[in-house]
């Protein structure tokens, strides 16, 4: 390929813009967390997966064994490391299913999501099936 040819190509990929896309900005997603691990967070973690606005930055759960693995794409991470990636990622909310769910954040740590002003949001997902 000559070099005339290679400057073309990269000129043109600098101008390229994905099918769709009408020059503006995307909106940036907001950072949540999801706290627990079982079914109804498993599904609040594949809707955030298809959310424009929302994305899902870190799933909690305080067993040993799921620290470090990922689940829809999502890492899950101790309890005690929610406040930092609060203050990294400036994250919107804490989103739970159940209300034990927040049972794993020691006093400390629901302090300092308080004072960081991050809300618990809690989304039951009762529906099986989309509605018609």
């Amino acid at each position: 390929m000559s070099q005339h040819a290679g400057g073309g190509l990269f000129r043109a990929l600098l101008h390229w813009r994905p099918l769709g896309r009408s020059g503006k900005k995307a909106r940036r997603r907001l950072p949540v967390i999801v706290c627990g691990l079982d079914y109804a967070h498993y599904r609040v973690l594949t809707r955030l997966a298809r959310s424009r606005r929302y994305i899902a930055l870190a799933a909690i759960d305080d067993y040993p064994w799921h620290h470090g693995t990922q689940v829809e794409g999502v890492r899950v991470y101790y309890p005690s490391e929610v406040p930092s990636l609060v203050e990294r990622h400036g994250v919107v909310a804490v989103v739970y299913c159940h209300d034990d769910d927040l049972a794993v954040f020691a006093d400390e740590t629901r302090e300092r999501l308080a004072t960081q002003g991050v809300p618990y949001v809690c989304r039951r997902t009762t529906r099986i099936s989309r509605p018609s």
